[in-house]
């Protein structure tokens, strides 16, 4: 059973999916990190949890997720199901999961297991949405590449990352009651955009969304992403795009006309704007 086909046991052969599990658990102050995938699934991603047998569940333990972008379903043992979308974080009792998969083109995710070695009011089943994301994805990656290290003060590097995404989390959870409603707005919206990268959305359709007019939809924009709509919703695009980019079998033809790109030379014109290199680059290096 691999992930690819029906359900599966263990998180493994998805277009990447890298288990960063170290031998020994690493101890630092705050959490105990018992394990640390970042997955890249496509549409054929299933898995019956628990995926990795070799370790059994631990009822004190917890689940962090963290959407990157894409979607993903989580079932519940009581049945309930869960939609994490792009730019989502979420806390679960690992013994409260039955099963996940991806919908839709692609989930990209962090999953982190941890054990808390100080008291840690976390929030479970309260999804946090994060309008800005780019800072905590930078940081994920720096904790992905200390954790595959050999050397034991760069795990624990990696760890005292990860406790502080952790606490940045439940801060961000525990003050939603706290935000302004426009705030509370602008993050549902994003969280539907995030959901369907595929539609052709225009700032005239968002600001009917959010029930008010474009001009001041730009304004919320500016004040809480730093960019405009179009700016966001293009930005976002191009993120996916390179992630689809990554997946096995894609051409920039392909993932230009899923995203809803005019044609490839505007899609590659506005890739290798955002990232400094072109669409082409990225197939070469998954060839490599």
């Amino acid at each position: 059973m691999n992930g690819k086909s029906g359900f599966s046991h263990v998180k493994n052969e998805t277009t990447y999916n890298i288990p960063l599990v170290l031998d020994e658990n690493v101890i630092s102050s705050g959490i105990s990190l018992i394990s640390l995938w970042h997955t890249l699934a496509d549409e054929s991603y299933q898995v019956i949890w628990p995926r990795d047998k070799k370790k059994p569940l631990i009822p004190n333990s917890w689940v962090a997720i963290y959407t990157l972008q894409g979607c993903g379903e989580l079932l519940l043992r009581d049945g309930s199901k869960i939609t994490l979308n792009g730019n989502c974080i979420i806390f679960l009792k690992p013994t409260d999961i039955q099963a996940y998969h991806c919908v839709g083109l692609l989930w990209e995710q962090f999953w982190m297991e941890f054990i808390p070695t100080s008291v840690m009011e976390i929030p479970l089943l309260q999804m946090g949405i994060i309008y800005n994301g780019e800072e905590f994805n930078r940081e994920l990656a720096e904790v992905a590449s200390l954790i595959s290290s050999k050397d034991p003060l760069k795990n624990k590097l990696a760890v005292a990352f990860l406790i502080k995404l952790i606490y940045q989390w439940i801060i961000l959870i525990s003050e939603n009651g706290k935000k302004d409603a426009w705030l509370i707005k602008i993050e549902k919206l994003l969280s539907v955009l995030h959901s369907d990268l595929q539609h052709n959305w225009s700032v005239q359709e968002m600001a009917v969304k959010m029930q008010c007019s474009e001009q001041y939809l730009r304004r919320l924009f500016l004040r809480y992403t730093g960019k405009t709509p179009k700016e966001y919703y293009l930005d976002a695009r191009l993120d996916l795009a390179h992630s689809l980019l990554r997946q096995e079998g894609q051409t920039v033809g392909k993932v230009a006309d899923m995203l809803n790109f005019f044609d490839s030379f505007h899609f590659s014109k506005a890739f290798r704007k955002r990232f400094n290199f072109a669409p082409s680059e990225v197939l070469k290096a998954q060839t490599r």
